[in-house]
């Protein structure tokens, strides 16, 4: 039996296990979740039976925070950025790789084959209602995209007709303005808005010249061309059964030239590249109920255009030897999904869904001759397929079981995982929930072919990665006098074979590799302390990812490295006093040390950095909003050093913002 064969009878074998689980069950009278809940529904009453956060940026509205900033606040999720705090930012759930971490939007994957990972940064924030991180156990409806955890983003729908506008501005150059409006129409409801902002993103910092104890070589430098123009529109209507949704997004961003060096007074300003970015994502779905069954599908389509263009500055980028002066990404992709849930009894709810994506790459420019050999044009076809009961196990339903399986298939191969989860409740207050399965994934397309500015073609066809994971944990809720408290502690531990991750060459490109065994393992804690004028929140992570290929005579030795990018200790804390027209709070976060690159040779020096604000109601429809973040300038301390070799001390390859202000008008028209 060849490989191909056995996971295919693997998967019919699974889904033949769950089934009878279905119908050997006694019946009993449980309470189940009662309806469908697809990526973009209502909130079901048991999001997941694993580990999962929910983030309502209204919570935050006015302060200025991106989606990154949001998402800071999830416990064993880590955030990634280049270029500072409104550059490129991609997220790490648990360890995990950042192209293993699915982003749906309204119900629309938002990860494309010629993306390493979803820029968040690119996502607008306003108009969001909510966003759902699911670590550990991925339930079914997300698809088999989604391995390492998946980020759930459900934007506004206004149950009433109102008209809303947002004007903010913040320094380095900030200007910020959403004009959003939501009403009845066609006996449905209607939600438009448009987001334009810009961000000049020039600061001074003051640079050791890169040997901390000569001051004689000090001086103060300059970033400059660190910018961003940004535009979005977004379009939604829906009714009882149908769902249509239009988004645009434009990212015009400044790619500066490395720093230190260039920065220096009287040094010539060469400008750096740009990168611009154009989506457009386009969906129509349905909704209904047939009998026990409640379905649903949905078509997609997305084209997206990335242009790197380095020709205005004094000489073309060197990338690998080549030199790149232009290069244009076209993508377009189409897509359909189906989806269903229905009971089998009374003790049982089945889910599942089907989905399936073309998506076709045009490449343009230099780096079609310099690193693809001519090739223009790429395709990719993947079909995958989930499905999932929920089983109880006791007649009052507080012990659950919830198995699932996967088959996903990408370019005619194929692979099948499976997960289970435990889930009971001891008493009110008292929970403890654990879940252990396999993933596996395809390399995509940006991986095998780079994107002809940084990240160049892999030397070798990548192979699939494949690994398991396992966790455990117990959750508390309860009230002590007028207080309400929550919290939560889970151990996770997850192995990888072929995990395929990104390396840096040089300072300036990289490209992206498979590392033969990988292993992570950590704790994450969240916590949430609320009464009538105060309210805690807090979340923690230790992890510890290393690489586990074993030491070749004759190469490179990295058995027990440092995985990058996973800091071993990371964590935030908010605190919100309420007055009777406002509140004020004041934010905590701290990232451990790091590493950049798989050989231990560059660290990430730690930071905390702390933030205040006010936010106070002008009127009932209206609030001012205004606050510091990085209070103590923390960021021009910030360093990348040689570890345990000689050399100097310096900034970071882009120097990030330290201390900003902004404030923000909110009002209701």
């Amino acid at each position: 039996m060849d490989g191909m064969t056995f996971r295919r009878c693997l998967a019919i074998r699974l889904t033949a296990f769950v089934l009878l689980l279905a119908a050997a069950a006694p019946a009993a009278a449980v309470d189940l979740p009662a309806e469908v809940v697809s990526a973009d529904g209502e909130i079901p009453p048991v999001l997941s039976p694993g580990a999962v956060t929910v983030v309502i940026p209204g919570e935050r509205s006015g302060e200025q925070k991106n989606l990154p900033d949001l998402l800071e606040e999830v416990p064993g999720l880590q955030i990634i950025r280049l270029q500072g705090r409104h550059g490129y930012a991609v997220a790490s759930v648990r360890g995990s790789t950042s192209a293993q971490v699915a982003v749906y939007v309204d119900g629309i994957l938002a990860n494309l084959q010629s993306e390493a990972a979803v820029d968040l940064s690119a996502i607008p924030v306003d108009t969001i209602e909510r966003i759902e991180v699911y670590r550990g156990y991925i339930p079914a409806r997300f698809g088999a995209q989604a391995m390492g955890g998946v980020i759930n983003i459900i934007t506004k729908m206004p149950a009433k007709p109102e008209t809303r506008l947002s004007l903010g501005a913040g320094s380095f150059g900030r200007y910020k303005g959403i004009l959003s409006h939501a009403a009845k129409l066609g006996g449905g409801k209607f939600f438009g808005s448009f987001t334009r902002e810009s961000y000049r993103g020039d600061f001074k910092y003051w640079n050791d010249g890169g040997t901390p104890y000569n001051y004689t070589d000090d001086y103060e430098g300059e970033r400059r061309d660190n910018g961003f123009e940004k535009a979005d529109v977004l379009l939604k209507w829906e009714d009882e059964n149908w769902r249509a949704r239009a988004s645009w997004v434009k990212n015009d961003r400044d790619l500066a030239l490395e720093a230190p060096g260039i920065d220096k007074p009287g040094t010539v300003q060469r400008p750096g590249a740009i990168l611009d970015t154009e989506k457009w994502d386009l969906s129509l779905g349905r909704r209904q109920k047939s009998g026990v069954v409640d379905w649903g599908w949905k078509a997609i389509y997305t084209h997206q255009t990335k242009d790197y263009d380095s020709r205005r500055g004094a000489a073309p980028s060197v990338i690998g030897g080549a030199y790149v002066t232009n290069s244009k990404y076209t993508v377009k992709r189409v897509g359909a999904a189906a989806d269903a849930a229905w009971r089998v009894g009374e003790r049982h709810y089945i889910e599942a869904l089907a989905e399936f994506y073309e998506e076709r790459l045009d490449v343009r420019g230099d780096v079609l001759y310099d690193y693809l050999n001519g090739k223009e044009h790429y395709r990719s076809r993947s079909w995958s397929g989930s499905l999932q009961d929920t089983i109880s196990l006791d007649g009052a339903g507080t012990f659950l079981m919830t198995p699932s399986v996967r088959w996903y298939s990408q370019d005619d191969i194929d692979h099948a995982t499976w997960q289970i989860a435990l889930a009971k409740e001891f008493s009110p207050s008292w929970t403890v929930k654990s879940t252990f399965g396999t993933y596996a994934r395809a390399p995509n397309m940006y991986e095998r072919y780079g994107d002809g500015a940084f990240i160049l073609p892999a030397k070798d066809d990548l192979e699939w990665e494949t690994g398991k994971q396992l966790d455990i944990g117990a959750a508390w809720q309860g009230i002590s006098g007028e207080t309400n408290l929550r919290a939560s502690l889970t151990g996770f531990w997850r192995e990888s074979d072929n995990l395929i991750e990104f390396d840096m060459e040089s300072p300036a490109y990289g490209r992206y590799k498979n590392i033969a065994k990988a292993r992570v393992k950590g704790v994450e804690l969240e916590a949430e302390l609320e009464s009538e004028l105060w309210k805690l929140t807090l979340s923690g992570t230790w992890m510890r990812g290393t690489n586990e290929t074993p030491n070749d005579s004759g190469s490179v030795r990295y058995y027990g490295k440092t995985l990058p990018n996973r800091p071993e200790w990371s964590g935030k804390a908010r605190l919100t006093r309420k007055f009777a027209r406002g509140q004020v709070f004041a934010e905590l976060q701290y990232i451990g040390e790091n590493y950049a690159d798989s050989s231990e040779k560059v660290l990430f020096d730690a930071r905390t950095v702390c933030g205040v604000g006010v936010k106070y109601k002008l009127s009932p429809v209206s609030t001012i909003i205004a606050g510091v973040d990085d209070i103590f300038n923390q960021a021009d301390d910030w360093r990348m050093r040689p570890d345990g070799l000689n050399g100097p001390v310096r900034m970071l390859w882009y120097p990030v913002e330290g201390r900003t202000f902004y404030v923000t008008f909110e009002t209701v028209i």
